[in-house]
């Protein structure tokens, strides 16, 4: 493979050139240049092997639904690693990729995990595995750059008693309507009772107030209860 076709090689081509004229003999190699080959390569390739490590892998998600079906995210491509050197994979080659290899593993056996810039973190179980956790934001999919999840949520769908009330320049909030109270029969004995009680408070203060009139006033009860000419009848008779 050619560095036109192999962007890693060709930064690996550039830096050894950069050594020659520097005079520099002996190069080292740390875990973010690695990540950065890893990166570079993983952009045209799905498979890149690092010797004596294993292979990371990237396939296309194709877009899909979430939230009930009311958004569409976008295809990205996902990361994964196999502690396996997979035939026909594109290869790390780089000076002080051996030696760089050992100090990842060391600081692993360690650690337990390494952080592999633009790419994720690499971690080592109980069981001494290998486990990989790619990075949410890694930029690997040059060709969904600016994709972003659209929503199909329709922002005026509201229930049919809303909208009633939207459109007659209401408040968009349904109003809570209580259940009507169930009204208690009526006791009728306890009715009549009322209603004797109430007639004779009346007949009680009609006769009170008769009494005071005949001794304030009993002529004017006399034009009440009798006519003219029975009056004067009781006036001579008197």
């Amino acid at each position: 493979m050619d560095s036109a076709k192999n962007p890693g090689k060709k930064l690996v081509s550039l830096s050894s050139r950069l050594r020659e004229e520097c005079g520099v003999t002996r190069y080292y190699m740390d875990i973010n240049q690695l990540s950065t080959l890893v990166r570079s390569q993983i952009l045209g390739s799905d498979e890149v092997l690092v010797p004596g490590l294993g292979t990371f892998r990237a396939e296309v998600v194709p877009a899909a639904f979430s939230d009930n079906g009311f958004t569409v995210n976008p295809p990205y491509r996902k990361l994964t690693f196999v502690s396996e050197e997979l035939e026909g994979a594109a290869k790390v080659e780089a000076e002080g990729l051996a030696e760089c290899v050992e100090e990842l593993k060391k600081q692993l056996n360690e650690t337990r995990c390494v952080e592999l810039a633009g790419l994720g973190k690499l971690r080592l179980t109980k069981s001494d595995q290998y486990f990989f956790v790619p990075d949410e934001d890694a930029d690997i999919y040059p060709e969904g750059f600016g994709l972003e999840p659209v929503s199909l949520k329709n922002k005026d769908a509201r229930p049919e008693s809303a909208q009633a009330e939207g459109e007659s320049g209401k408040a968009g909030k349904p109003r809570k309507t209580k259940a009507p109270k169930e009204k208690k029969p009526r006791n009728p004995k306890r009715t009549a009772i009322i209603v004797a009680v109430i007639i004779v408070d009346i007949i009680l203060i009609a006769i009170v107030a008769l009494k005071v009139l005949g001794a304030v006033a009993p002529d004017f009860i006399d034009k009440l209860l009798y006519t003219e000419e029975e009056l004067a009848i009781i006036h001579n008779t008197l």
